[in-house]
């Protein structure tokens, strides 16, 4: 609703009666238009004239969505006006219109409304509330002017707000039927009991008790219970002439002369109808039973229970040794009466070292013998150079020109990463594994491995030189190739002056094809011949010109001649 609810308390602000300029110095046609706006606006809320917004005209604020069942007006605290209990109507053009009645109401900041809705709920949009124009606190009606008439029939009103609230509805139904006044009826009953027994002896009875009247003729409790008296139900006659009937005197025991006879009348005769007492009879009828549980004396006359496994159940249970021993899962080692035993599949574990000849060595025992020792190992080939080990040694694949087969063992020995060197087995696919018989240190330190196959290192001998010391997985492995005695190749050749200088050597060394050259740069003169020759000596021959024995001999022969003529 527009309009009224936008006016102020203060008539000096109220400017505008809608949108018709109602302030000082108007046009004379705006106070026409304006009593006739506000005839409009007063007809407008006289159309629903029970329900009114909160007016603005002085204080803006707004009302927002919160919740299904709540919403704010933004600033100002109204909690007043919003009070419990006063009926709200809430229109939106999801929502509808709604009605419902406040169940709470708060501020901080913003005045928060909770309201409990006859049906449907807020939804979150744009809304605009509206109130009943009577308030629940300090209301315009008066007293006395609401009468049956204006009661409706269907109105049920609760008992509980007529007078003091103290009667309930269902205690209000009780006056249902009465024809006169209650205390008038209630007062013509008789108070007491007439006659002799007009007291009752105790005034709160034992429960479930037959009554008598006692020496005095007044109401008591007997002795006699509920139950038993329930027993008379049905008796036609005297009970005891019906008891006195029922046996005669040579099948009762009234005229026994001994409780022999009388156990033999009752067909209880020790020895032939029942058992005589006995001591270990009475230990085990003194147990308590429970599942799961034997019997056995633990002494004389007494007896006891212990804790029945599965496994002991499964044993009782079996017929004959024979099973017992198949529900032991011993086998047929369990009967062993002869020297020797056959064990197919399973392990025999347990076994300490053997002392004798005869006895049997365990793996560890043999595995500790033989450490240390090493064998030459078959490696069908080797590799030339890294090989992939997720995906190199398949079934299939070429290695120094040897296709692979599934279960070929290879020798990897030049793996860019060293810590992977050693045997593995060729796989269908995938990612091949060390050899299970070379997977640590101590079986691969030391050994030898000869190749059988390979452009390259066919019938080739490698030995690991790394220590036991080393952790395999991360220390590096080393493979070193070594030659037998009576054969080999040469991988390597050198030659170096082991003088001072006497030679320069180009070339050297040589690792698999190629020449050294030897150039002579100046050779000790005791190195030629048997050495008995010095530099100095050797220096002699500078300047020779033909062979020294032709020439001294020939000077020789001439000074012999001249000799010969000067003596003549």
């Amino acid at each position: 609703m527009a309009g009224i609810k936008d006016y102020s308390i203060t008539a000096a602000n109220n400017t505008t009666i809608g949108s018709i300029n109602t302030a000082e110095g108007m046009l004379p046609s705006n106070i026409n238009n304006c009593f006739r706006g506000l005839g409009a606006e007063l007809r407008e809320w006289y159309n629903d004239s029970q329900w009114v917004i909160y007016g603005d005209g002085d204080n803006g604020f707004t009302i927002t969505y919160a919740s299904a069942t709540s919403f704010t007006v933004s600033a100002v605290d109204v909690t007043s006006f919003y009070h419990v209990g006063r009926r709200v109507k809430a229109v939106g053009s999801a929502t509808g219109t709604i009605y419902g009645t406040i169940s709470a109401t708060t501020f901080s900041t913003n005045t928060t409304v909770t309201v409990t809705w006859d049906s449907g709920s807020l939804s979150n949009e744009t809304i605009t509330v509206y109130v009943a124009a009577l308030s629940k606190t300090n209301d315009s009606i008066p007293e006395l002017v609401i009468t049956n008439a204006k009661v409706a029939t269907s109105a049920a009103i609760a008992a509980t707000k007529i007078h003091d609230g103290s009667v309930s509805n269902t205690e209000f139904g009780y006056l249902d039927g009465v024809t006169s006044a209650i205390q008038t009826q209630i007062d013509s009953k008789q108070a007491t009991i007439t006659g002799a027994a007009s007291t009752i002896v105790s005034a709160d009875l034992t429960a479930d008790r037959a009554l008598v009247s006692n020496g005095s003729g007044k109401v008591a409790v007997s002795s006699v219970t509920s139950t038993e008296l329930g027993y008379v139900s049905g008796v036609t006659s005297a009970i005891q002439t019906q008891l006195g009937t029922k046996l005669t005197a040579s099948n009762n025991l009234s005229d026994v002369s001994s409780t022999s006879t009388a156990r033999t009348n009752l067909g209880l005769a020790i020895g032939t109808n029942v058992q005589a007492y006995d001591v270990e009879l009475a230990a085990i009828a003194g147990l308590t039973s429970a599942a799961d549980k034997g019997i056995q004396f633990t002494g004389s006359g007494t007896a006891g229970t212990y804790d029945l496994t599965t496994a002991g159940k499964a044993l009782l249970d079996d017929a004959n040794a024979s099973a017992q021993r198949t529900t032991l899962g011993l086998g047929t080692i369990a009967t062993q009466n002869a020297n020797n035993v056959a064990l197919t599949g399973g392990t025999i574990t347990g076994l300490g070292d053997p002392s004798s000849t005869s006895d049997a060595a365990t793996k560890n025992y043999v595995d500790t013998l033989v450490a240390g020792l090493r064998t030459r190992v078959i490696a069908r080939v080797a590799s030339t150079a890294n090989v992939n080990i997720s995906s190199g040694l398949e079934n299939g694949d070429t290695l120094d020109g040897v296709t692979l087969v599934t279960g070929n063992r290879v020798l990897l020995k030049d793996q860019s990463t060293a810590s992977q060197n050693g045997l593995y087995i060729v796989v269908a696919s995938g990612a091949a594994s060390r050899d299970p018989e070379f997977d640590i240190i101590s079986e691969i330190a030391g050994q030898l491995i000869l190749v059988s196959e390979g452009s390259t290192h066919a019938d080739d001998l490698f030995l690991c030189t790394t220590d036991t010391s080393a952790t395999l997985g991360s220390s590096s492995i080393s493979y070193t190739q070594v030659f037998p005695s009576s054969g080999g190749t040469v991988t390597s050749v050198a030659v170096a002056d082991s003088g001072s200088s006497e030679f320069t050597v180009t070339g050297s060394p040589i690792t698999s094809s190629g020449t050294i050259s030897l150039a002579v740069n100046s050779i000790a003169a005791t190195k030629i011949g048997s050495g008995t020759v010095d530099n100095t000596e050797f220096g002699y021959l500078n300047g020779v010109t033909s062979a020294i024995q032709t020439q001294i001999d020939n000077k020789a022969s001439k000074g012999f001649s001249i000799a010969m003529s000067i003596a003549l």
